[in-house]
């Protein structure tokens, strides 16, 4: 597998445990030291993995509240151990367009950073 091939893949587990409301194979896939940012009203939204792992578990998923999967992989770009990607998905009432910084480390790819706009649906 390249590791174009190998990043994919890992945003494909991104795209669809968000989709499925699956945190356990999200927490697998982005290290304990990541941060999830946004600009918002208020300024700068910044929250550690474990806060928003816990949000998707509190929430009905896309999946199980019956909206068809939007997910999508824009393009991905790999420099070596380092690789960034957009991604599109939805969770109604918002769809999100999500930055992902990744790094390749002994276990394989790993989301470090996601950068993240929200766009109301409708």
């Amino acid at each position: 597998m390249s590791e174009f091939q190998a990043v994919e893949k890992v945003l494909w587990d991104y795209l669809d445990g968000l989709y499925e409301g699956d945190v356990d194979r999200l927490a697998g896939i982005f290290l304990p030291e990541a941060h999830l940012y946004a600009a918002s009203a208020d300024g700068l939204s910044s929250l550690p993995r474990d806060v928003w792992l816990n949000k998707v578990r509190e929430r009905t998923s896309a999946k199980d509240s019956g909206f068809p999967s939007t997910n999508r992989v824009h393009w991905i770009d790999v420099a070596g151990t380092t690789a960034t990607a957009r991604v599109t998905c939805s969770h109604p009432p918002n769809g999100f367009t999500d930055t992902l910084s990744l790094l390749k480390l002994s276990d394989g790819w790993k989301v470090i950073a996601k950068t993240y706009h929200v766009t109301p649906l409708g």
